[in-house]
């Protein structure tokens, strides 16, 4: 496989893929092991990940901000400057995270009701319970994901690999024990932990976290440091950095919010389909996830390979790996579509037992085989395009194509025109269609060259 993909690819890409597999298949366990508590419980968990993911997409989009400062930094050989550019966004990220996390445990039942109003009380129990572990989990997080950032901006892809697959790993594990309960009796002691369910799975979750932070500081310290050292004791915010930060950060923020926001409206809407609608959502987003992993691969890699080009100042190198991304990632889409398709049946029949969801689910995961063609364009080449420091282009192009397309369609499609949640994923595909004309317009157009950052 090495030698059909450049070795500077491969070298990114692999720990990213086989990171990603780790993560979502232990994920789908995880998803498996909450849909087996019946279709309440996995709505009101799947409702409150809604909305936590437009929250942790703000972290990551300061997180993306991280790698393209720190690639082109370590592109145009200022080691030090990318040094303070990592502390600058673990402090800056560490801070808001606090805040969020304040918010939302302090008004967790307002913000439910406010997002869910149609909720049965059983669901409303659910949610805050899952909510109030969630806010906690959001300062780790954050940490988590910047550190994560700023190592793929240095190339270092194999220890985010291992920190993120032991959250996955513990939290499968730990959500097992607490969301079940289990007894353990051997001859010199007895263990028991109860059966909490949803609450048994948030607390899995936060758990995880803290040991993938734990693990994250000490390997880190262990491995010895990746920049020159930068003292905590004398630490201030720079303005010059955190403009460098943000001018990346906010627009991937506003554009992770847009894109999140309209997610969890468009979850409102299928609230209104009923519980089935609601699983069969969740568990297919669950699949898809599995799906889009080398995809996902491919778009980490494709930040850090144009960051660095675009550090050394060889713009014509990042526009050529963009390109080669977008041919490889192509060539890997289809023959996942392929070869997952005849399975899909089988596949979706270890989620849920409920025939009405199997159906449903069924449908949605055939419709994501067809449309998978269209990932490249969508997700790996704006990655690329924000490497250059090019990402207020992604943040326009993403609010276009959720407000007009995603919502507006999926709410036609869904509910006016009566086709279900069949109709609101029709909605999110003509999105990606789409926005991947936009983003093979920008790049021929060449009018995200002149971007750099570190300089």
């Amino acid at each position: 496989m090495s030698r059909l993909i450049r070795p500077e690819v491969w070298k990114l890409a692999a720990p990213v893929l086989v990171e990603q597999l780790f993560v979502n298949l232990l994920g789908s366990l995880g998803a498996i092991m909450a849909a087996r508590l019946g279709s309440e419980p996995v709505s009101s968990i799947g409702n409150v990940e809604a909305f936590t993911l437009v929250v942790s997409s703000l972290f990551s989009a300061l997180a993306i901000g991280a790698t393209v400062v720190v690639a082109q930094c370590i592109g145009g050989g200022q080691r030090e400057r990318a040094a303070g550019a990592a502390q600058q966004a673990l402090a800056s990220g560490l801070l808001m995270a606090l805040l969020v996390a304040a918010a939302a445990g302090l008004w967790a039942r307002e913000l439910l009701a406010l997002l869910y109003p149609g909720a049965s009380s059983v669901m409303v129990e659910h949610m805050h319970q899952y909510l109030l572990c969630a806010a906690a989990t959001y300062p780790l997080t954050a940490l988590t994901l910047l550190a994560c950032g700023v190592l793929r901006g240095a190339g270092d892809t194999r220890l985010v690999m291992q920190v993120n697959s032991l959250v996955t790993l513990l939290n499968v594990l730990l959500g097992y024990a607490l969301i079940y309960g289990f007894e353990l009796h051997t001859g010199w002691f007895a263990l028991g932990v109860p059966r909490l369910e949803v609450l048994g799975a948030g607390l899995a979750q936060w758990l995880a976290r803290l040991g993938g932070v734990i693990f994250l500081i000490w390997a880190w310290r262990r491995s010895g440091p990746l920049f020159p050292q930068q003292g905590w004791r004398s630490f201030r915010f720079d303005t010059r950095l955190l403009r460098s930060l943000y001018s990346i950060g906010i627009p991937a923020s506003v554009e992770s919010l847009a894109f999140n926001g309209g997610k969890l409206l468009v979850q409102v809407v299928v609230m209104s389909l009923g519980p089935v609608a609601v699983a069969a959502n969740y568990i297919a987003f669950s699949i898809a996830g599995i799906m889009n992993i080398p995809g996902n691969s491919l778009s980490v890699a494709s930040t850090t390979l144009v960051g660095q080009a675009v550090g050394r100042g060889d713009e014509d190198a990042a526009a050529a790996s963009m390109r080669y991304m977008l041919r490889l990632g192509w060539c890997v889409t289809a023959a996942i579509a392929l070869v997952f398709s005849p399975l899909v049946p089988t596949v979706v029949s270890l989620y849920a037992t409920e025939a009405a969801v199997q159906h449903q689910t069924s449908v949605l995961v055939w419709l994501n085989c067809a449309f998978l063609i269209a990932f490249p364009t969508t997700f790996i080449l704006p990655n690329g395009l924000r490497g250059a420091g090019d990402a207020r282009f992604a943040m326009i192009t993403t609010i276009i194509g959720m407000l007009l397309f995603r919502i507006l369609l999926g709410y036609m499609f869904g509910l006016l025109l009566g086709w279900g949640i069949v109709g609101v994923w029709l909605g999110m595909f003509t999105d990606w269609l789409l926005r991947s004309a936009l983003y093979l317009w920008r790049l021929g157009s060449g009018r995200w060259r002149g971007r750099r950052l570190a300089a």
